[in-house]
């Protein structure tokens, strides 16, 4: 079975009219995906994969995906399986391309969507759900698919078999037995900064009596308005139930210190990306003065290499990937082994287009084969799931086991009539 095309669709949601996804910095956000189609020779095996912006620069990721194009196209699955860590060096590491990154923004992107398509192509050949082909793969052909450009002076190839391998030993031997694994999450639904105090209101008390346990909420408007919400919120759930934060970047290291303090009375579990995402030694300073709590950081770290100076540096306490910043599994999972070195928990962000989606199965894998730290939990948003062929499904707060084939993010064709950018009704 041979690759005969690429396209990329520009696929945007107007969520900005609800004040869906609102935050901080992020004041209007069309939720949307870079949505890229691998077609074969076989009619009915096709890879889907998508990356998540919130709008215009949508379009710029889907111009990146065209450049990427020769490197599979015409070429066999299976020698694409068996050579993905080359293709995926070609692509990230361009000779002209990396000029405008390398490994991080628009071109980045754009590979994550490219390379979800590949691997969501690659399990349906399987037939298995990405997650079981993963955990289902010997050890040293799945090392040999991840890149440790520049990771080798923190995990070597050596300690990342040691580590798969004992997490191995643990597992039964028909993995499908694994199906019935519910994955524990929080909600972020309740608490977009947009919203007024009665639909935060409304909202908590209806997931509340949904059974989450666990509860995330915007800040960093105004310091006497997060407080405010806080109170509000808290009020509702209760003092047993887990409450975070999270003000998308917008306070400086010194504000962040000092918020940190107003906000102490309200039990939170962590602050979620509290300043720069790229200021490594910012959150250690905050981390120092405030030895006490939690930060928790990732969905902007935009490659592998970031991750590894904030996890040795112990500026982060728990480590947000995501599953379309950095790119694809080919990078995540290498991510998710310094982790488990270092026994730091993954709680994945899953806020945007596909990524409860895409996180239900790196969550499987983490937990399966790679971290050993007790602590399971990971985002869960509701991002238009309803366009969605096969949206994650969430029972009693948590994620139930995906088990049909593939990387699951195919969008309804209906939705793709309505919501392309281009062509669709909608935007006409």
């Amino acid at each position: 079975m041979k690759v005969t095309d690429i396209i990329a669709q520009d696929i945007r949601f107007p969520t900005s009219k609800e004040n869906l996804g609102t935050d901080a910095v992020h004041v209007d956000c069309d939720y949307s995906a870079t949505y890229v189609t691998i077609t074969t020779d076989n009619k009915n095996l096709t890879g889907i994969g998508l990356t998540f912006t919130i709008g215009k620069g949508n379009d710029l990721c889907c111009k990146a995906v065209e450049y990427f194009k020769e490197f599979i196209i015409n070429k066999d699955i299976i020698d694409i399986e068996e050579n993905i860590l080359e293709i995926w060096q070609k692509v990230t590491n361009h000779s002209q391309l990396r000029w405008v990154g390398p490994n991080k923004g628009v071109t980045h992107l754009a590979a994550a969507a490219f390379f979800n398509a590949i691997w969501d192509l690659i399990s349906k050949m399987h037939k298995k759900p990405l997650w079981q082909y993963i955990v289902d793969l010997n050890t040293d052909a799945l090392i040999n698919k991840l890149s440790f450009n520049y990771l080798d002076d923190v995990i070597t190839k050596k300690e990342a078999k040691k580590i798969i391998d004992s997490n191995k030993e643990k597992l039964p031997k028909d993995t499908s037995e694994l199906n019935s694994t519910i994955f524990p999450a929080y909600t972020t639904a309740v608490g977009w900064l947009g919203y007024s105090d009665d639909k935060m209101s409304k909202l908590a008390k209806e997931n509340l009596d949904k059974g989450w346990t666990h509860f995330k909420m915007k800040v960093g408007q105004d310091i006497e308005r997060d407080i405010h919400r806080c109170k509000l919120i808290r009020s509702i759930i209760g003092d047993d139930k887990r409450l975070m934060v999270d003000s998308n970047q917008i306070w400086s290291v010194n504000e962040t210190i000092q918020y940190i303090d107003r906000l102490k009375e309200f039990d939170i579990m962590f602050y979620e990306e509290p300043t720069n995402p790229d200021d490594v030694l910012g959150f250690k300073k905050i981390k120092d003065a405030h030895p006490d709590v939690k930060l928790a950081t990732g969905e902007m770290i935009q490659n592998a290499v970031m991750f590894k100076q904030f996890i040795e540096n112990k500026s982060l306490d728990y480590c947000q990937i995501d599953s379309c910043r950095i790119a694809s599994i080919n990078e995540i999972l290498p991510v998710l082994l310094i982790a488990s070195k270092f026994d730091i928990p993954v709680i994945p962000h899953a806020g945007g287009v596909g990524l409860c989606e895409y996180v239900q199965h790196l969550n499987l894998i983490n937990k399966f084969i790679i971290t050993k730290n007790s602590l399971s939990l990971s985002e869960y948003a509701e991002s238009c799931s309803e366009h969605f062929e096969n949206p994650a499904i969430i029972n009693n707060g948590g994620y139930v086991t995906p088990i049909s084939p593939g990387y699951s993010v195919k969008i309804k064709d209906s939705s793709i009539k309505e919501f392309d950018y281009n062509n669709g009704t909608y935007w006409k």
